[in-house]
């Protein structure tokens, strides 16, 4: 049964929380345990159903006593829309020379606030994977914050959000200790990933050669799987894309409905249900386009919550886990050997979820089966349908051999009837063979043929793809991969509460450079112009072309209207320093409209149009007043 049952067995037994007398930590005691302290014993918990309480309510909650102890293996609420409180004292010796590290072992966590009141104040640190990948402090696939304690006792308080499974294993750490423990996890992905390429690949090796399409279906069905933890580890953010909130959250829910999706598709295969049992291949084949579907959607941004994507695929492939699991039993029953391979690496990888399940609501010790229970579950579950995927090779050649048998038998008959039956038979078998090693010779041709044309293919595929975002003239983003961008920052901007700005750059002077030096001088400044545009801004703010001399600058997380208006000015200092060409100087400026999410407008299209109409105002009041560099005259405050 697939790993993404896990999460339905985490949603009917979640909340494995109980009530005790709260504990406290100190840096003695971590460095006398070896450097790591799990800190599920020492939590507090406060739910915030509304998800509107700052700090100082819950402080002042606190004080009214309203925290409750946490006495679990691990703080789990499965899925919740509340957002949660946790806190923990620490008591920081005198002799303390190092910050302690809290690690939050969950990577999928949307939103994490760490606060650690001071006499100084309150320092506030972020972190989840709602925050692009750069943002963090201590990059590390879980969320990993250095807690910078004063001399004495301090109460740490935590707020913890996330649309998907909140589970949220704490633990704190002495940062040597923190240190030699990611080698370990590093060595123990390095194994997983490393079985699991090499059985993708060799896979892949048998279809290229025998184009069975289960194979097919296999592969896709172990690199959805890979796909999957990949992301739930974080490691998808970390290596894959580090820039990209969106698919940090999608990613996961996407890979579980192509999981589904090939599973199925593998199943029917495998087990020949088309003619063993029909109208079951026919229910198959109907998961398998609903995880296809599901998948689909859930690629679009705002077509349905990922909450409700996430629940939906969960209760498909547990549904559909449990169709395969029936048939497969019964197949099992009736003598089918691919089906008992099926049935046993299903059972394996259940057996698996169960013991990670049961460690989730603390009852199952934590020890290594437990802990990377999904890993060594679909690790199995891969190899069991390997082999299952050996035997039938071995099957089919032992049938071949069968029939070779037969046939030499039959040879062998005619060849005790007469001397020249048996010159002539063996000439034929000659001949055979020789055929046999030509067409086997044809095929690896033709086979490396076509992995050079799927090359070419993909790398003209991704030149087109890149060209489609892109100006062909500065290498800068277009028109329409601007609009993608933004799209994207506004839905940023509502998340965080944030300002964001759509400048439209218009340059002055330019059709007159244009016109007296012709077009190559043009296509000079027109990208002297971007790569200082490029250069100006930061490095999660976007500078597009839209055509001609119109360029487009969308700046992110600003905190007033104030920010903006120094980009702007700065866009035009940079853009009005003279250009420097084989002639001389040449000298042109700009004409800057400005647009502030959510002061102006809150959706794209009223952004650009307000941007727009801003700049021809600056542009006619620049002609009128027959004057140049003055952009910052015509920006609104």
């Amino acid at each position: 049964m697939p790993l993404w049952l896990k999460h339905c067995c985490i949603s009917l037994c979640a909340l494995g929380v109980g009530w005790a007398a709260q504990a406290e930590v100190s840096t003695a005691q971590l460095n006398a345990a070896g450097g790591r302290m799990v800190l599920a014993q020492q939590l507090a918990v406060l739910e915030d159903v509304a998800g509107t309480l700052a700090l100082s309510d819950v402080q002042k909650a606190d004080a009214d006593g309203r925290f409750r102890t946490h006495t679990a293996e691990h703080f789990n609420v499965g899925y919740s829309s509340s957002v949660w409180w946790l806190k923990f004292t620490v008591t920081r010796s005198a002799d303390a020379t190092i910050d302690p590290l809290l690690e939050i072992a969950f990577p999928t966590i949307d939103a994490i606030d760490v606060y650690i009141p001071t006499a100084q104040g309150v320092d506030h640190q972020r972190g989840g994977d709602l925050l692009p990948w750069t943002a963090r402090a201590i990059q590390h696939p879980n969320h990993v914050f250095a807690l910078a304690l004063p001399e004495g006792s301090t109460t740490v308080y935590i707020r913890l959000a996330s649309k998907s499974v909140l589970s949220a294993p704490m633990t704190l750490w002495e940062a040597r200790a923190f240190e030699a423990s990611i080698s370990t996890k590093q060595m123990i992905a390095g194994v997983f990933y490393g079985l699991l390429l090499t059985v993708v690949a060799y896979n892949i090796a048998l279809w290229i050669s025998l184009r069975d399409r289960v194979y097919l279906y296999y592969i896709g069905h172990a690199i959805a799987g890979a796909v999957y933890l990949f992301s739930f580890d974080g490691y998808a953010y970390q290596y894959l894309w580090p820039q990209s909130v969106y698919l940090a959250n999608h990613a996961m829910v996407v890979a579980m409905a192509l999981y589904v999706t090939f599973s199925m598709l593998f199943a029917r295969e495998f087990m020949a249900l088309d003619t063993a049992a029909p109208r079951t291949s026919r229910l198959i084949a109907v998961f398998s386009a609903l995880g296809l579907l599901f998948g689909l959607i859930a690629t679009g941004n705002g077509l349905l919550e990922l909450q409700v994507s996430i629940r939906v695929v969960a209760g498909l492939a547990a549904l559909s886990s449990l169709v395969t699991l029936v048939a497969s039993v019964r197949e099992t029953w009736r003598g089918s050997r691919p089906a008992r391979f099926f049935l046993l690496a299903s059972a394996a990888l259940l057996v698996f979820i169960l013991f990670g399940s049961a460690r989730s609501v603390a009852l199952a010790p934590a020890n290594f089966f437990t802990i990377y229970c999904l890993h060594v579950g679909l690790a199995l579950e891969v190899l069991l349908l390997s082999f299952g995927l050996a035997d039938r090779i071995h099957a089919m050649r032992t049938e071949h051999a069968e029939a070779q048998a037969a046939k030499l038998s039959t040879q062998q008959a005619l060849l005790e009837a007469t001397q020249r039956s048996e010159r002539e038979l063996e000439q034929r078998v000659a001949e055979r063979t020789t055929a046999l090693h030509e067409a086997t010779a044809r095929l690896q041709v033709e086979a490396g043929a076509r992995e050079q044309l799927l090359i070419q293919l993909k790398q003209n595929e991704e030149k087109m793809r890149y060209m489609a975002q892109h100006d062909a003239l500065t290498g800068l983003p277009n028109r329409y991969s601007m609009q993608e961008r933004l799209a994207v920052s506004l839905e940023m901007a509502r998340r965080n509460q944030q300002k964001l700005a759509v400048m439209m750059l218009d340059l002055d002077g330019f059709k007159q450079i244009n016109d007296t030096h012709g077009h190559a001088a043009g296509d000079w400044v027109l990208s002297t112009v971007a790569q200082r545009l490029s250069a100006t801004v930061r490095g999660a703010d976007t500078v597009a072309r839209l055509g001609g001399d119109e360029f487009v600058v969308l700046a992110t997380a600003l905190e007033s209207a104030e920010d903006a208006m120094v980009v702007a000015r700065k866009l035009s200092e940079a853009v009005s320093a003279p250009v420097r060409a084989a002639h001389g100087d040449w000298q042109v400026g700009c004409s800057v409209g400005l647009a502030i999410y959510p002061l102006d407008g809150e959706t794209a299209e009223l952004l650009i149009a307000i941007a727009d109409r801003e700049m021809y105002r600056v542009k006619e009041a620049r002609h009128a007043a027959d004057t140049t560099g003055r952009v910052g005259e015509g920006l609104r405050a």
